[in-house]
């Protein structure tokens, strides 16, 4: 595990040797602890010149000092301990002392003279309600206190503090801890308290018997709060229990065992519901402290029956409790989750088991009747049946009747879970989520999107709930099947966020435009969502500012990512409006501005190739081409997936073995970067058209296509072509509402080509399908391997024919 470094700040009248105590008992093989005077300004340029980030540990007044350069080191610090922050000034200096204090003779004295009344009873102050006697740390501040130069110092921070005080242009998401004493007789807590509150990522403790010494006289509670939250999980040399991400719901319930983990909708209020949003679905939840009881039991279920660390097993589960219990408790014991979509095809299982010749799985009757069909599970010698059936081995609800668990130790690179690829263009590949891969994920994501203490989050993918709960939010499941959309989704959606106190939420775009549509139709405004993210598939400005529309306050960020990698890059919604240069509605972009590249990755854009890239015979000179062009993006870093289980083919095709061990993943995305440093997408290095010589790409092709007031879906694909090399086709579905029987297609073509002429898009064959075909995960992106098949195989699937 790398070392961890530590800023510390000393308050005002303080000196770096304050933290001398508290800094013995963080290991130097361990923690890089650097002790800085916090009346300088080198240590700002300091951390800004770190090459990892750095952590704050800071006291009273010099938590002032810190928060008033925090946006500036945004960037820099992961995350801030703020002990006894004292924020904002209470006894300000006098106009008439201040004045005094500028003359050289009677500044001196005065300057003198307090200093000899107050040294003491200040440092009593600061240590009450304990004594100094007994208290070394306290000890030795009364003997530097003594020095008239650190007076000087002080008084001189004071006005600082007085002339450049905390305002609204300071505040930032830093995230942190902030621990007051409840007997504080140096300042007025609930003040101090008031001030802290706009820093919304900062949880404040209340530490009740302590004063404004906490940093020596609650030691050991100070000591454990840093470690607790500077240690990473999964980060250890060695196997050790810390490496398992189970630790994460441990260390929720040693923080805050009775705070709810997750609420659902009842399923028999769910089955009685009338579909008024505004009429509230019964909900049901549990705890941090039961939660983990339940995971911990199972865990014992699941070794009572023979399973053991590095054993496969399936959960094919929709989202629910029980999913996250299983999911959980496999992972507590060493053993590996293999995680398949509620939508998942029978092509998907056989693949999976292929791949990982699974020892058990956790599933309903149906999908055990499924894979009786499938050859590949005819080995599994355990079936665990949740919910009625008879096809299995072992019942669900009997495994839960066990003792604890133990939790298992784990090496930081042992795989925890397996997650599979779509699969739209091939066979799908199981990403081998390490323990390690995990909990880098869980930090790059809230970088991106932190949370508050206060936050409730729907999210409406399993992987997003396992961030919300490595958070410790509150996470509530969508009452949606995401397996089959359905247009009771928008109603459910609005319902749950009307209703239960819903501030944070993860949409795909289909189901974030559906729930802009339904509200805008419904005159529904969504006024407590503080935070929307969505993601997966691209997003239109339209689509953008149609959500605005229906909950005008909130943050719609959009993440660029996908099952190796997410997050890549970010974008709030109304910058991505903002940045347009197109002054004409008829024209767009010829990609999609996905934002800012994740601070957790490095990144190159390199040339087109559809065969495997090795650098032993190949240099990053030849494939990456100039600032600016166009190439496929690549990316490294520790949330980006190393490999494929038990896939080395899939390894050649989609990862680049670095020279210093990197491996870096190429997304398949064809993109440049613009001079803001803005990352642009513009199609997919297997659906590049290169039409005689030169390459297309569908997202500006398809954004055109969807503003067309008959396009429900669309697609801009290449077709082969004896004469271009691939011909381009416009591929469109019409909206629900409209009868093919009556509708003029030779207009429609027209309106089309007029506007792709106009862009300056060459469009070779327009055509009208009875459904374009999308991926089975998002029902965002097109398959378009399965629609080629299409249009060269089903002709009966095309509308008015083809030109």
């Amino acid at each position: 595990m790398a070392k961890i470094t530590i800023y510390a700040l000393h308050g005002n009248g303080g000196s770096p040797e304050d933290w001398n105590a508290l800094q013995s008992k963080f290991p130097i093989a361990q923690y890089d602890w650097k002790n800085i005077d916090t009346y300088s300004n080198k240590w700002i340029e300091e951390i800004e010149k770190e090459k990892t980030k750095v952590y704050i540990v800071a006291h009273s007044w010099g938590c002032y000092r810190f928060l008033k350069v925090a946006k500036r080191l945004l960037h820099h610090v992961e995350k801030v301990f703020l002990i006894n922050p004292y924020l904002e000034q209470e006894t300000p200096v006098s106009p008439v002392a201040r004045a005094a204090l500028g003359l050289p003779i009677l500044g001196k004295k005065l300057i003198s003279s307090n200093h000899q009344k107050s040294y003491g009873d200040f440092l009593a102050k600061m240590i009450s309600p304990a004594s100094i006697e007994g208290l070394k740390p306290a000890q030795e501040a009364k003997s530097r206190l003594s020095n008239l130069t650190l007076w000087q110092k002080a008084l001189d921070g004071k006005l600082l503090q007085q002339n450049l005080p905390l305002d609204s242009q300071d505040i930032c998401t830093i995230p942190g801890f902030a621990f007051f004493g409840g007997k504080d007789q140096v300042m007025n807590v609930d003040r101090q308290q008031k001030a802290l509150r706009p820093y919304l990522y900062v949880h404040q403790k209340l530490i009740a018997d302590g004063g404004h010494a906490l940093l020596w006289t609650h030691m050991d509670q100070i000591e454990k709060e840093i470690k607790l939250h500077t240690e990473k999980i999964g980060y250890f040399a060695g196997s050790q229990e810390r490496n398992n991400v189970i630790s994460f719901m441990e260390k929720h319930v040693m923080e805050h065992a009775g705070k709810i983990a997750l609420r659902w909708a009842d399923p028999q209020s769910l089955k009685t519901w009338d579909g008024n949003p505004y009429n509230r679905i019964q909900h049901q939840e549990i705890n941090f402290k039961d939660m983990e009881e339940r995971i911990a039991r199972f865990a014992q279920g699941l070794q009572s029956i023979g399973l053991q660390k590095g054993d496969r097993v399936i959960i094919f589960l929709p989202m629910s409790l029980d999913m996250y219990v299983a999911m959980f408790a496999v992972q507590r014991i060493g053993a590996i989750a293999v995680f398949l979509d509620s939508w998942a095809r029978s092509h998907h299982l056989g693949a999976s088991a292929e791949c990982v010749e699974p020892k058990a799985m956790i599933s309903f009757n149906m999908a055990f009747q499924l894979v009786d069909q499938v050859p590949e599970f005819s080995t599994m010698p355990i079936r665990i049946m949740y919910g009625p059936g008879d096809k299995m081995t072992h019942k669900f609800e009997d495994l839960l009747k066990q003792p604890r668990s133990q939790i298992a130790s784990v090496e930081s690179e042992f795989t925890a879970l397996i997650t599979f690829t779509t699969g739209s263009t091939g066979k799908p590949k199981g990403a081998n989520r390490t323990h390690r891969f995990l909990s880098a994920q869980h930090h790059a994501l809230s970088h991106v999107i932190p949370y508050t203490e206060y936050d409730v989050d729907m999210p409406a993918f399993p992987i997003f709930s396992l961030n919300s709960l490595a958070t410790g939010v509150t996470t509530l499941l969508p009452a949606v099947n995401l397996a089959e959309p359905s247009p009771k989704d928008a109603a459910l959606l609005a319902c749950q966020i009307l209703h239960e106190n819903v501030n944070c939420t993860t949409l795909s775009p289909s189901m974030l435009v559906g729930l802009a549509n339904f509200c805008a139709e419904k005159g529904i405004l969504l006024k407590n969502l503080r935070r929307v993210v969505t993601g997966g598939a691209p997003i239109s400005k339209d689509d953008v500012e149609a959500f605005y529309k229906i909950a005008p306050q909130t943050e719609l960020w959009i993440l660029y990512g996908s099952t190796e990698a997410e997050p890549m890059a970010h974008i709030e919604g109304r910058d991505m409006i903002g940045e347009s240069k197109m002054k004409d509605s008829e024209t767009v972009e010829s990609g999609v501005n996905v934002g800012e590249i994740s601070e957790d990755i490095d990144y190159k854009f390199i040339k087109i190739k559809n065969e495997p890239i090795d650098l032993k015979t190949t240099s990053w000179s030849s494939l990456e081409v100039n600032p600016g062009q166009v190439g496929e993006f690549i990316c490294t870093g520790d949330h980006v997936c190393r490999d494929y289980y038990n896939n080395p083919e899939a390894f050649k095709s989609t990862k680049i073995m670095g020279e210093d061990g990197r491996v870096w993943h190429r997304t398949g995305d064809l993109a440049y970067i613009d001079s803001k440093k803005n990352l642009w997408i513009v199609g997919r290095t297997n659906n590049a058209i290169e039409r005689k010589g030169e390459y297309f790409f569908p997202v500006q092709a398809e954004v055109l296509l969807k503003r067309l007031s008959f396009t429900s879906r669309c697609a801009f694909l290449g077709m082969p072509d004896a004469s271009l090399g691939q011909a381009t086709h416009a591929v469109i579905e019409l909206k629900s509402e409209i009868d093919p029987a009556a509708f003029d297609f030779t207009a429609a073509r027209k309106e089309v080509q007029r506007i792709f002429e106009k862009n300056k898009v060459p469009l070779d064959q327009i055509q009208f399908v009875k459904k374009v075909p999308m991926d089975p995960r998002h029902h965002s992106k097109v398959e378009y391997a399965v629609l080629r098949k299409i249009l060269q195989e089903s002709p009966d699937e095309i509308l008015g024919g083809s030109r």
